[in-house]
């Protein structure tokens, strides 16, 4: 689906047009941010976005100038132009360089929808004008290469077919050995920090251990191998039969654990199976490799797994812990996101704690997520839990988890996820900025408020926030604060007994000099002279 990238220099317009991207259309996809022109063409290659959604005035390079360079090194990507300053001549001069819209800061949605319904359009035609125009023999090589990956999936799952075995010399297959043995290689995701994998493309670690798996095979070997995921790589191994040869694949399978560690300071964990005597059980030795893979779980990663070393080992079965349970089961329940997910890792570390079986721990943690999906389902809020998923495909990805670290943060994930569900069931309404700004005033002026603290609140800029409260309301934003402090202080004053200070307090005045000051200053009168002109009696 189309992708956007966003250029404006200030970060909390950039994080609420994000937000409201999200909540249009789940067709486009915000492929990256920047500050300002120069670093919108630094990303431009890494995001190649569709659409560029900029701002006009920005430090170093502003938003005419990044459209001009866009039109000529970037001509299929569309800009949409954005400012907060009404002015015909940057509208005129955006349109010249080809803008596709030129809309105020902030967009209304309804426009902004429709514009991007329209760039939708756009892309649509022109990607499949695209592709009709691409050449055969791109075409055919792309098919071939498709189908190469597709036969390799299907022979290491047991569901190629017949008439897809008669496709290998087609698709470059060969396997003159009679012996075959699957490797699985999983990353070890604890080895990378969390900034360097966030910041690179995760298919690309597992592209790198491909390509350096396919390096190491031996000449007296046939090998293909296929990425199968983002953290996992499958090499099928064709080698004559034999103790020695399958020994020699373990060693094989050591060498690339030794080399990925010294080279890139990445870590794997490879599991290796039994050896096959026909192509067509290659499956059962991909089944023992994810079989020994899953055992990572309670040796460890960054090691070889053989089937036949790990087959047979089973520790006892865990029982759910009482107290760890409970803990876990209210947290989530009552909504305390924090707590939630700290008590999911504290209880799956004791579960591996009284475990040596990979299979149970699994078995466990999903029966685990099973018993809150109920509670979701319960509460109508499994759809704000999990997405589009399906609990099916939340189990399915658990299961395929074979490190101990990776296990537990996924665990955790998923309960702080549904922990911070329950906490907030309210739905972000789609409401002008200034009504989402008047209902927070009424639920927290008791409170120190800000407009700093209040723009936040809708991603807006202080400065226009200002503006456009005034123009929507006549009063400022401290006008009509103070305004509803004083009138919550009249109602106190008049219906209750409580004291003056009290009374201050609890309409949101810092002391009761300011209270007085306030006071006397919208009503004429202090806050005693209020009270005993409107109720008749003496002061309290």
């Amino acid at each position: 689906m189309p992708t956007i990238l966003i250029v404006d220099d200030e970060s909390i317009f950039r994080r609420g047009l994000e937000h409201m991207l999200a909540e249009l259309s789940p067709d486009w996809t915000v492929s990256g941010t920047a500050r300002d022109g120069v670093e919108a063409l630094e990303r431009m290659e890494a995001c190649l976005p569709d659409v560029v959604i900029t701002d006009i005035r920005m430090p170093r390079m502003d938003g005419i100038q990044l459209q001009s360079i866009i039109k000529k090194q970037y001509p299929r990507v569309r800009c949409i132009v954005m400012s907060g300053y009404s002015d015909f001549a940057y509208a005129r001069e955006s349109l010249k360089m080809g803008a596709k819209d030129y809309l105020m800061k902030p967009p209304e949605r309804e426009e902004l929808f429709g514009t991007l319904s329209k760039l939708k359009e756009e892309w649509l035609e022109e990607s499949a004008r695209r592709q009709e125009s691409a050449e055969g023999d791109r075409e055919e090589k792309q098919v071939r290469l498709q189908l190469r990956q597709h036969i390799l999936s299907s022979l290491v799952a047991g569901t190629v077919q017949e008439e897809e075995l008669e496709l290998l010399d087609r698709v470059g297959l060969s396997f003159p050995y009679p012996s075959w043995t699957c490797c699985v290689v999983h990353l070890d995701r604890d080895s990378v920090t969390a900034g360097r994998y966030s910041l690179a493309d995760p298919s690309l670690f597992a592209l790198f251990i491909s390509q350096f798996v396919q390096e190491l095979i031996p000449p007296r070997m046939r090998g293909e191998v296929f990425i199968a995921g983002d953290s996992k790589v499958v090499a099928l191994l064709n080698h004559e039969a034999g103790e020695p040869e399958h020994e020699e694949v373990v060693r094989l399978a050591k060498r690339v654990c030794h080399q990925i560690r010294t080279l890139s300071s990445l870590t794997v964990t490879i599991g290796v199976g039994g050896a096959a005597g026909d192509l067509e059980s290659a499956a059962r030795s991909f089944a023992e490799a994810e079989m020994a893979l899953l055992y990572r779980l309670v040796q460890g990663g960054d090691r070889v797994l053989a089937y036949e070393a790990t087959a047979g080992h089973a520790g006892r079965k865990a029982e759910l812990p009482g107290s760890d349970w409970r803990l876990l089961e209210e947290a989530v329940l009552e909504g305390r996101t924090a707590d939630a997910g700290a008590a999911a890792r504290q209880w799956a570390e004791e579960l591996f704690s009284r475990s040596a079986d990979p299979g149970a721990i699994q078995q466990q943690v999903c029966k685990t997520v099973l018993h809150f999906y109920e509670a979701a389902v319960r509460r109508d809020c499994v759809q704000a839990w999990l997405g589009a998923k399906e609990v099916k495909q939340v189990l399915a990805e658990l299961c395929s988890i074979s490190s101990r670290t990776e296990l537990t943060e996924a665990f955790g994930g998923i309960l702080s996820r549904l922990a911070a569900v329950l906490s907030s069931r309210r739905a972000d309404a789609a409401v002008h900025p200034v009504d989402g700004v008047l209902a927070y005033i009424r639920e927290h002026y008791a409170e120190p408020i800000t407009l700093s603290g209040a723009a936040e609140k809708v991603y807006l800029n202080p400065s226009y926030l200002s503006t456009l409260f005034k123009s929507r309301l006549g009063v400022s934003f401290i006008e009509y604060l103070t305004n509803l402090r004083v009138e919550e202080a009249k109602k106190r004053l008049l219906y209750s007994r409580e004291k003056i200070a009290s009374i201050a307090e609890a309409s949101g005045f810092s002391n009761i000099r300011h209270f007085n000051r306030v006071f006397k200053s919208a009503t004429g009168l202090t806050p005693l002279e209020f009270r005993k002109e409107h109720r008749g009696e003496d002061p309290l």
